[in-house]
């Protein structure tokens, strides 16, 4: 909070500088959540969301302890996607407790979560009404809810209550994303739970959008935390109004891809990957004959890669026409551009091999690569534009004025 009299400046001067390890960390959190992506594209590309079928157990056994003599098939897949799911979990907490400069609430947080998950687990064993094996997954259901609220609960309350006169990394709005991070991804553990016991393909494809989510909150976590981040725009070959241009249709391909990502989703779930079966075209023709709904769903699909490809070009030549002095737009936007045509060759070859697991895995974390590419190069922009502002608000009152002598 800012003081009487304090500019904004003097806030940032009173922030703690940027811990390189902190960078560095916040960088492998956003790669151990592609690489669940990618599991999680497994799971539903071999139909393995049900091959463990309690939660949080696996088969009886604690997630930690269960035999890697029975990580076979789609358990395999299920398994690793729970364990790693756990690690990300633990990696955020991690990086918010470091953010805020807190080191009270991780280990608050993890103390009051092992003693309420060891009292309710043994308390639901006495109930009457939960006795019995037919009710083991109601008990798993329960102790599930109290471990990840539990934690979520202490770790929150220690994080706003102690140690709050201690400098934070970042600004204040880095900050409360951490926080948000935090609150998604024990909303996230609790969707994959529930995916399992309810069985339910609407919560399946929640829980993977909330994925995507969830990875833009790392990527913004990881560029707000960068040595970079500060940098300020390139005077040559830019203008105010270029880096507006830029940051205006990086936002609109975000939202493009995002909604082009949750449309692969429903594709997936309602099995509707092959039902047009060529590519590039649709049954032989441009558009295909709506035969059903997962024909419509799937040729929407395409309609989308489209879209997005178009706005991607856009983007593209726009950085180069009205910001090419920048290089920190320049370089991403070539790497949004390579991974768009690596993305549309994995769609095709989804198709072409007949939705082979790994290739469709693939497609699923690429599509992530080019939705936070898109991110980094909208954040990137409304920075760099946010330095021109002052030069820009000064030249409008000079206009202002001018018309008004």
């Amino acid at each position: 909070m800012l003081k009487p009299g304090e500019t904004r400046e003097a806030e940032k001067q009173s922030m703690q500088p940027i811990n390189p390890w902190l960078s560095r960390f916040a960088k492998l959190l956003v790669a151990a959540t592609f690489c669940l992506i990618f599991l999680g594209g497994m799971v539903t590309s071999r139909d393995a969301g049900l091959s463990v079928p309690d939660w949080p157990t696996s088969y009886g056994y604690s997630m930690f302890t269960f035999p890697i003599s029975q990580w076979v098939g789609g358990v395999f897949f299920e398994h690793t996607h729970r364990l790693l799911a756990t690690c990300v979990g633990m990696l955020t907490a991690v990086l918010v407790a470091w953010i805020w400069r807190n080191r009270l609430a991780l280990p608050v947080g993890l103390g009051v979560c092992a003693a309420a998950t060891a009292v309710v687990g043994i308390g639901v064993g006495h109930i009457g009404a939960l006795a019995g094996p037919e009710h083991a997954l109601t008990r798993g259901l329960i102790i599930m809810h109290v471990n990840i609220w539990s934690f979520a609960a202490a770790f929150v309350a220690v994080l706003l209550t102690t140690e709050r006169d201690r400098w934070r990394y970042g600004e204040g709005w880095l900050q409360w994303l951490a926080f948000g991070a935090f609150l998604l991804v024990c909303v996230q553990g609790t969707l994959g739970g529930l995916r399992v016991t309810e069985v339910s393909i609407v919560l399946a494809m929640i829980h993977a959008c909330t994925a995507q989510v969830f990875l833009c909150l790392t990527v913004a976590m990881a560029a707000g935390l960068s040595p970079r981040w500060n940098e300020r725009a390139v005077a040559s070959g830019t203008s105010g109004e270029g880096l507006a241009a830029v940051k205006a249709l990086a936002w609109t391909l975000v939202g493009a891809v995002f909604c082009q990502l949750m449309m692969g989703a429903v594709v997936r779930h309602l099995h509707a990957g092959l039902s047009i079966p060529d590519f590039p075209m649709a049954f032989g023709r441009m558009i295909p004959p709506m035969l059903n709904e997962r024909v419509a769903i799937h040729f929407a699909h395409r309609v989308g890669a489209l879209v997005v490809t178009v706005l991607a070009i856009a983007l593209t030549m726009t950085i180069y026409g009205k910001a090419r002095g920048q290089v920190r737009l320049r370089r991403p936007a070539i790497g949004l551009l390579g991974a768009l045509a690596v993305q549309i060759a994995l769609g095709a070859s989804v198709i072409w091999l007949r939705r082979e697991p790994v290739m469709t895995s693939l497609h699923v974390v690429n599509g992530a690569v080019v939705l936070g590419k898109a991110l980094l190069l909208a954040m990137r922009a409304g920075r760099l534009d946010a330095g021109t502002q002052p030069h820009a608000e000064r030249i409008g009152e000079a206009k202002y004025q001018e018309a008004h002598a």
